[in-house]
């Protein structure tokens, strides 16, 4: 017999991370070293300082950790599920000249403009941000597609299913673990 008390006691409220890198700029230059480096490989030469592959790669590495330094990890954890319904119903679909909800709104169910930055402030636990913090990260810094995706963590963690996960790949490592 299952004791509901025990889950109910330990249960937790779902949570994802989101990696956001705040140094797009250095993306290109990444992009740039790595069609250099191809060149490079796909060069032949006899020279001894060699075709400057390796340099490259430790440049494009030298980059990689930068941006890795640069990377906000930020954790959204479940709203309770009256306090996500509330939030849904203080941002009413808007309405156009005729009093037809937008097409974006009426989709979604609520105005997507003002619904969104309220969730992902809802839900994200960690880091704690100060008032100038949230307007720097969600108005100046942040690409769209950034925002994207705190938008659809918010949004999946509070929607989306919470199962038992399967991982083929840790499945065959202890698959591969018991042949020794």
């Amino acid at each position: 017999m299952v004791d509901v008390d025990a889950l109910l006691a330990q249960a937790r409220r779902p949570e994802k991370t989101v990696s956001l890198c705040l140094r797009g700029d250095l993306q290109a230059e990444f992009e740039r070293l790595d069609a250099e480096h191809a060149k490079a490989v796909s060069s032949s030469t006899d020279s001894l300082a060699g075709n400057g592959a390796l340099a490259i790669a430790q440049q494009m590495e030298a980059l990689r950790d930068q941006m890795a330094e640069s990377t906000l990890i930020v954790t959204l954890r479940a709203l309770p599920r009256a306090k996500y319904s509330a939030l849904v119903l203080a941002h009413p679909e808007r309405r156009d000249e005729a009093g037809d909800p937008l097409p974006v709104d009426r989709d979604n169910g609520f105005n997507v403009e003002t619904f969104y930055p309220a969730l992902i402030r809802a839900c994200v636990v960690d880091p704690e941000l100060t008032e100038t913090q949230w307007s720097m990260l969600l108005d100046e810094t942040l690409s769209d597609r950034q925002f994207d995706e705190l938008a659809f963590a918010a949004v999946s963690v509070n929607r989306g299913p919470v199962s038992v996960p399967f991982s083929p790949a840790a499945s065959r490592t202890l698959r591969t673990s018991g042949r020794e």
